[in-house]
């Protein structure tokens, strides 16, 4: 049975004449269909969500906290449907939804609770007077989401964005909408202002750009450098603060010291979890070249064995891609490389089966380039240990750097050296709520996470009282 979704606005479920069908990408079969959010419904949506905003901002932080932490409750009490909602929709084994992508995104709320009930507000005494620091929100954000991990980065984004006080204009993926519009159906039972949080669904091209020119107050951006351009011109007419993180070419340097075994498992990890589908998924592998061809061969030899089929099934490794679009679009960036010289050595080619699936592909490059396929393909080259620091610093993108090496000494001195968010020495997707998360240079501006994420949301107010005279008090003596 095709189940139908429809949007959330405004405290409202509604449904347009536009449909959206949502095929499994195991099978190819519709499951489910969602709607194109109308014009008049997008206004009505912003109207309520300000209306709503101006209760929440009133709220105190513990009441807020409150709030937060029964969403954290929704989401692991609903976690077995929700995840299996964004694995029938994505193509990811049901485990990477169930034990990591949704319960991360819920722990995040849980935070944020934490952080509300010991947050103080500063006061500042002088002989002139006193100085107040207050925290007030931006108002109403809308909050763009990736279709890999909608849950996730639900979490990463929504949650502090709520603690600062604001309102919540939600856009998903149209490749990954499902698990939000279930959420919404708990949401809605929440005793929470109507149109605090509101979930709008449609595609980058129609309610994307809408969204974009709207007089929401800030937008937070999750997705590729190319959506952005786009919602950055669209949103011109109507400046507004704008966070994003756009991942980028993520860089996996390993030295002839590293320990091969955990080299290997964090490199299977890295590059194939979610089919290569991860922001901080690895991209280019460099090795250093004396363990350069014996490092490649064990590594080919463990992509092959891994085990693909229906992302439902425990025992699948990895799930297909979301759809045909992203299958054949991959494929032809793999033969576009290979035209130019890199050489395929394992996959390459899309499985002759039903459904959208892409095997685990390594390429050898003859020259470095810096390219992100978000799809399970990764690059290999070996490199001279002199020439690192000029590899990794000519990287245009800045978002994940792995060191693999024994020496502490040289993995921190590289670290120090690179314009990365995040670096990662001698292990992979060490994360959590607490510590702050974002991309330098062409990965984006911005952070979530950790008390930083807080403060991307919010804008420090003074309001100082004065005992005495002011500074210009007589400036003028008339």
């Amino acid at each position: 049975m095709v189940k139908e979704y429809p949007y959330y606005i405004g405290g409202e479920f509604r449904k347009s004449n536009e449909e959206i069908a949502k095929l499994n990408p195991n099978n190819e079969e519709v499951f489910a269909k969602l709607f194109e959010t109308k014009k008049e419904d997008l206004d009505f949506c912003l109207k309520r969500t300000r209306e709503s905003q101006e209760l929440w901002k009133n709220l105190s932080f513990k009441e807020r906290a409150k709030v937060l932490r029964e969403i954290h409750r929704i989401l692991l009490d609903n976690l077995r449907l929700l995840a299996e909602l964004e694995t029938e929709e994505i193509g990811k084994p049901l485990k990477e939804s169930l034990f990591v992508d949704i319960p991360l995104g819920a722990d995040c709320f849980n935070y944020y609770a934490s952080f509300l009930e010991s947050l103080e507000e500063e006061l500042s005494e002088s002989e002139a007077g006193i100085d107040l620091i207050k925290y007030e929100p931006l108002g109403v954000i809308a909050v763009y989401l990736p279709y890999n991990v909608p849950l996730m980065i639900f979490g990463f984004s929504c949650a502090s964005a709520l603690a600062a006080g604001n309102s919540l204009i939600i856009k998903p993926s149209e490749y990954g909408s499902l698990s939000l519009l279930e959420l919404a159906t708990y949401i809605d039972k929440l005793d929470i202002p109507k149109g605090l949080i509101n979930i709008v669904t449609g595609k980058g091209d129609t309610l994307g750009r809408s969204l974009a020119q709207s007089d929401v107050d800030m937008i937070s951006f999750t997705g590729s450098r190319e959506t952005l351009k786009k919602i950055f011109q669209e949103s011109i007419n109507s400046p507004k603060k704008i966070i994003c993180e756009l991942g980028g070419c993520n860089l996996c340097v390993v030295f002839s010291d590293a320990d091969k075994r955990r080299v290997l498992e964090n490199i299977l990890g890295s590059s194939f979890i979610k089919s290569g589908q991860m922001c901080i998924g690895t991209s280019l592998i460099l090795i250093e070249e004396e363990i350069y061809e014996d490092l490649v061969k064990d590594l080919v030899d463990k992509t092959k064995r891994i085990k693909m089929g229906d992302p439902l099934d425990p025992q699948t490794q990895m799930g297909p891609l979301p759809t045909r679009g992203h299958l054949e679009n991959i494929h032809k960036q793999v033969k576009d490389l290979q035209a130019k010289g890199a050489k395929i050595l394992c996959g390459g080619e899309p499985l002759s089966k039903k459904g959208y699936f892409y095997p685990p592909t390594i390429l050898e490059l003859k020259e470095i380039i810096y390219e992100e396929f978000f799809a399970p393909v990764v690059l290999v080259k070996s490199f001279k240990r002199q020439d690192i620091e000029k590899i990794i610093k000519e990287n245009p993108t800045g978002l994940v750097l792995q060191i693999w090496t024994n020496d502490i000494f040289k993995a921190k001195e590289l670290a120090n050296m690179s314009g990365y968010g995040t670096v990662w020495v001698n292990t992979f997707a060490q994360m959590s709520p607490e510590i702050p998360f974002g991309g330098n240079k062409l990965s984006g501006w911005g952070r979530n996470l950790g008390r930083f994420g807080f403060f991307e949301y919010a804008q420090p107010k003074h309001i100082g009282i004065g005992f005495k005279k002011s500074p210009v008090e007589g400036w003028f003596g008339v």
